[in-house]
């Protein structure tokens, strides 16, 4: 009797020597590194206002004028002229970092002095929309110093309804680092 309690203390005993080196090699310890960059900060200043210049409407249509201020009056009873111009943009920040282009995404509207509520649909006010960048997929990557540039065009909608005046409106163009 008193061997079987004697292998039955050493069985425990072995048993637990075993459970306690498993728990030896289940630990282990790595060493990793830490990073953080820091990034100047993003200054965004608008050089120049988006002008379509000087049109004269007698129906309904569209101009555009490209980021690269390639101007699109081909609407049948638009006729433009005058000096039309893109908006431009300078950007600073971080030296060779890549910067996202914020564009809006919907429709900014342009008023004649004259809107009220008693204004007809369309009679006060244009339509801007479809905004483009000048830079590839809207992201541009600063220069050595960390300065960049970009401009931006757009399109407007008549409905023919337009009285004449001048139309103005502004709207909001945001970078941030990619």
């Amino acid at each position: 009797m008193i061997k079987t309690i004697r292998f039955g203390a050493a069985g425990i005993a072995l048993f637990a020597a075993m459970g306690m080196s498993n728990a030896a090699f289940a630990q282990e310890t790595a060493n990793a590194t830490a990073t953080a960059e820091v990034l100047d900060s993003l200054t965004l200043n608008n050089s120049a206002g988006l002008d379509f210049g000087t049109m004269v409407v007698d129906g309904a249509g569209t101009v555009s004028l490209a980021a690269d201020g390639t101007l699109d009056c081909s609407a049948a009873d638009i006729v433009c002229s005058g000096t039309s111009s893109v908006a431009a943009f300078d950007v600073t920040g971080t030296a060779n970092k890549a910067v996202t282009i914020n564009l809006p995404t919907g429709d900014i509207d342009l008023n004649h002095p004259d809107l009220s509520a008693a204004s007809l649909p369309g009679q006060h006010t244009i339509v801007l929309n479809a905004f483009v960048s000048s830079e590839a997929g809207n992201e541009i990557t600063l220069d050595g110093a960390g300065d960049g540039n970009f401009t931006v065009g757009g399109t407007i909608t008549f409905d023919g309804n337009e009285a004449a005046g001048i139309y103005t409106g502004s709207f909001d163009v945001s970078v941030e680092y990619s």
